[in-house]
């Protein structure tokens, strides 16, 4: 995993998109990491697995609730209904 400073990212901007697609670059500023430049298949993957472990804990939490998924769905449904703008 190379590390750069947020100048030489500035510098060589076009020369770590190219190199971030095979590999995890680590920007930061004064020496503390700021972002993470990582292969888009990596940033597909990561987010598949967040929207899996947010699913996970929503119905580990709906279990919980004693509600049956059809009322939370209409709930859910009522109140996105009810904002302005929508």
């Amino acid at each position: 995993m190379m590390e750069v400073s947020v100048a030489e990212a500035r510098n060589e901007f076009t020369k770590l998109i190219k190199r971030a697609g095979e590999e995890r670059i680590i920007v930061t500023r004064r020496g503390e990491p700021t972002v993470v430049l990582v292969p888009y298949e990596e940033y597909e993957r990561l987010s598949r697995i967040q929207a899996y472990l947010e699913l996970a804990a929503l119905a580990e939490e709906l279990r919980g609730s004693g509600l049956r998924a059809t009322q939370l769905y209409e709930s859910s449904r009522k109140e996105l209904e009810a904002r302005p703008g929508l």
